[in-house]
């Protein structure tokens, strides 16, 4: 890949948007900005109607004066440099280009990925309401038309209003400002533009600086000790600080008073002045952690083979497959030792940020203040101070979720992905990447070494390390020797709830209060939050739907409400049935709230603490329910998949599984997959103590394959029966082809279906002209989620060997213009689709 340059007297430049547009676009350099606008730096540019902030790519000689057609070019000037130094690296743009190429996602997207969250500039529209225009509305406006009639009420009465809800309001579809210009034209609407500032930026606090030496402040204190006795404790406190500089907020606790330092300034000791405000994230307070012993055997093998590619300076991947309580986190650590040693700095990504606390307390306990935390839970200004700080160097050592990947370490020489097998390593949203597949990418263009650390490994990593692309290295036994938690599966057709809110076998029951008599924890996990999963009339059978998602709605019982859980919608609970006005309500599988209503009926003395999104919204939630736990205040600690892998209580003796069937039936070739991970990780968070831990897994399918296998919690016999079955599938399924997921939006059903035929025609015929084995084009189908928050879904599926089936979409892409696909429709691409629903 050819490195990015930022030097070029070309006197233009190629800016990428971070809007879902395709390409870069051209600009030219007002003289006075030239020596400024290097590649690298954030640009504000106009764009249609706006001026938005755009990321300098590259440079270019003058464009022809022509465009093909003979249609002639105006190439516009960028208005500002955002930037001093740029805050893209010759690395992270070729990182990003790559990105952008292989994910079929727009560049300037995914540079914005790349950057902390709000430090963008970029201008709004709005309208109000011109004296004509509020007379005209006075008196009836029956002479324009009933749109614009209803613009203008939006605009009544209000200082100001944005183009964009003006014309939502009003019915307007997105992008079309015939209207707005019409009224604007006839003097009944004034049109103007804000800049809105970056949101991330402008913590400011008053500092006071020494104007002398530090001895020279301590002896100025002493001669002034019994005639300013005042001036002279802050010039003493001044002495102590860190290159002589206090901030006044400290100086106050500290009782000196503003006319202290008034009087200083006067004397010309000091100076006072306004600097930013550090808002840095090196993460919460910790817990204690258990001694680690001397580094085991297996240990060892692992850390000769990776130290050994630090020293060499070369690219690599390592696959840690360990059991769980088997010792991955110490590698890590004396990997990312190694790495420092040498002068390189590292990254250590998590899947969860509720793993993040525990994480970032081992590698603080390792390396102090050099370790800094990203996620999404911070601030915008912590997240880019502490971006910020990276950058100058302040920091060696990163630790965060999926994001962190881009943090912009200095001479960075190893990337961990710890659990390199999850799921969320995979963005949802455009820019739709891969974290452990762009940290090996980062890996391979700074020349560091990647760790890929887990108990279950996704499938094609395993297959990468069987077939060579990857360093295997297996640490097979615990800690110590310490053996595996016994697994107990108890089949629920045969063993029926013994609660009334249908969660508990008497196997668990029982084993949950041995467990709490013996003085140890429990972990209880069931990977469905809520109360029920369904409400339903069993007299006339109605259920609950979410009126713009095809999805039942939830009953959450701590406020009676019924939610969806994916747009928002919330219904308050009914006393009887919508439809036939029968009182009996029936409700489906439990949810997380229903199974804590359980354990509070049958353990009434036990303490309770509940981990889901639900109970996880504010900051530091995680951390406080973890840290309960730890402390041994919790007795019981019941949750979603958050708490099922990478957590280490010793004080466990029980995990109860209470149901694992959830997920194992959904329409997704990886079910199976996903299920036996989950499994196999909530096993491993018992037993890790001086006691062997106890699991019980309640099943309605106890003969699955997966749940069989899972008991054994050996991955290698799960690895080979699922890889077998994958490959025995027609063109056989990841990892031997690659998919391209396309999701076809829109809110007009008819035109969604209109165009997902359209596509899948186009890339039929497209397959058709290209070389075997050709990719398969399947569907198009309405998604298993047919709607979601009132936007009707079609998908279509490319499944094809090697490259493809991305080669197919993308030149379908580049065509879409002359699909004639209506603008209400859009696309969503998937390159390496981890969620099929």
């Amino acid at each position: 890949m050819e490195t990015s340059t930022q030097e070029s007297t070309a006197t233009h430049l190629k800016v990428a948007i971070p809007l879902p547009v395709t390409g870069t676009f051209t600009y030219s350099v007002p003289d006075d900005l030239k020596e400024r606008a290097v590649v690298g730096t954030r640009v504000l540019v106009p764009f249609g109607r706006r001026k938005l902030t755009g990321f300098v790519v590259g440079h270019e000689d003058a464009p022809a004066d022509e465009a093909p057609g003979g249609r002639s070019i105006s190439v516009k000037d960028i208005i500002e440099v955002l930037d001093v130094d740029p805050v893209l690296s010759p690395t992270m743009i070729d990182l990003t280009r790559w990105i952008a190429d292989y994910y079929l996602a727009p560049w300037g997207e995914v540079l914005r990925s790349a950057l902390p969250p709000g430090i963008n500039m970029e201008s709004r529209r709005f309208v109000r309401l011109t004296d004509d225009g509020r007379d005209r509305l006075a008196a009836g406006a029956s002479d324009i038309t009933e749109r614009r009639r209803k613009m203008l009420e939006v605009a009544s009465g209000r200082d100001k209003v944005s183009v964009a809800l003006v014309t939502r309001e009003a019915g307007v579809p997105r992008g079309h400002h015939t209207d707005v210009d019409a009224l604007v034209r006839a003097g009944l609407l004034e049109l103007f533009e804000e800049i809105r500032p970056p949101r991330a930026e402008g913590g400011r606090e008053s500092v006071v600086k020494l104007l002398c030496s530090r001895p020279e402040a301590r002896a100025h204190a002493e001669a002034i000790a019994k005639k300013a006795p005042k001036q002279a404790d802050a010039l003493t406190i001044l002495a102590e600080a860190k290159d002589g500089v206090t901030p006044v907020a400290e100086l106050t606790e500290k009782g000196v008073s503003s006319a202290t330092i008034a009087r200083l300034v006067e004397k010309q000791i000091v100076d006072r002045e306004e600097r930013d405000k550090p808002r840095l994230s090196v993460g919460f307070e910790g817990w204690a952690l258990a001694e680690e012993g001397d580094v085991t055997p297996e240990q060892g093998r692992a850390l000769e083979l990776i130290r050994g590619k630090i020293d060499g300076g070369a690219f690599g991947v390592v696959l840690l497959h360990g059991v769980t309580g088997s010792g991955k986190t110490r590698v890590y650590s004396e990997a990312v030792e190694a790495a420092i040693a040498t002068g390189r700095g590292a990254i250590v990504l998590v899947p969860e940020i509720a793993l993040t606390p525990q994480m970032v307390q081992r590698m603080k306990k390792s390396f102090g203040d050099r370790v800094a935390v990203v996620h999404s839970g911070l601030s915008l200004g912590e997240r880019y101070d502490t971006w910020r700080a990276i950058k100058e160097g302040m920091f060696q050592v990163v630790v965060g979720p999926r994001s962190a990947v881009f943090a912009p370490v200095k001479d960075l020489g190893i990337i961990v992905v710890d659990e390199e097998h999850e799921q969320t390593y995979k963005q949802s949203e455009s820019p739709r990447y891969h974290a452990r597949d762009v940290a090996t990418m980062r890996a391979k263009l700074e020349g560091a070494i990647v760790v890929l650390g887990t108990a279950t490994p996704s499938m094609e990593s395993y297959l990468n390390a069987r077939d060579g692309k990857y360093d295997l290295v297996e640490l097979p036994e615990r800690i110590d020797a310490g053996p595996l938690p016994e697994v107990k599966i108890v089949d629920m057709r045969e063993n029926f709830p013994v609660d009334t809110e249908g969660a508990f076998s008497a196997a668990l029951r029982d084993a949950i209060a041995e467990t709490l008599a013996d003085g140890r924890q429990v972990i209880l996990f069931l990977n469905r939050r809520g109360f029920a999963s369904f409400v339903q009339c069993t007299s006339c059978g109605y259920a609950a739907r979410c009126e713009h998602c095809n999805v039942s709605l939830t009953y959450h019982s701590t406020d009676s409400t019924m939610r969806c859980h994916y747009c928002g919608l919330s219904l308050k609970a009914p006393d009887a049935c919508p439809e036939c006005e029968g009182v009996n309500l029936r409700y489906g599988a439990p949810g997380t709230q229903r199974v804590e209503k359980a354990v509070h009926e049958l353990f009434p003395e036990a303490t309770v603490e509940r981990m889901d999104q639900d109970t996880t919204t504010r900051h530091g939630s995680h951390w406080k329910i973890l840290k309960a736990f730890a402390d041994g205040k919790t007795d019981i600690l019941l949750g979603t998949q958050m708490i099922a892998k990478g957590l280490d209580f010793p004080g466990v003796g029980l995990v109860g599984v209470v149901a694992a069937d959830v997920g194992l039936n959904l329409p997704d070739f990886r079910s199976g997959e996903r299920t036996f991970q989950l499994l196999t990780q909530v096993a491993g968070r018992t037993g890790r103590g001086a006691d062997r831990g106890r699991v019980i897994v309640q099943s309605y399918l106890p003969e699955h394959y997966t749940i069989m296998l899972a008991q054994d919690q050996h991955f290698t016999p799960f690895f080979e029966r699922e890889i077998a079955e994958r490959e025995g599938l027609g063109l056989g399924y990841p990892p031997f082809t690659r998919l391209v997921g396309i999701t076809v939006k829109g809110r007009d059903e008819s035109q969604v279906i209109k165009a997902a035929g359209l596509l899948a025609d186009f890339l039929e015929r497209g397959a058709g002209k290209m070389e075997d084995p050709r990719p398969e084009v399947l569907g198009p189908a309405p998604a298993p989620l047919e709607r979601i928050k009132g936007v009707f879904r079609w998908q279509l599926l490319v499944r094809g060997k090697g490259g493809s089936a991305r080669a197919l979409v993308a030149a379908a892409l580049e065509q879409k213009a002359a699909l004639k696909i209506p603008t209400a429709v859009s696309f969503a691409v998937d390159v390496d689709p981890l969620d099929l629903l």
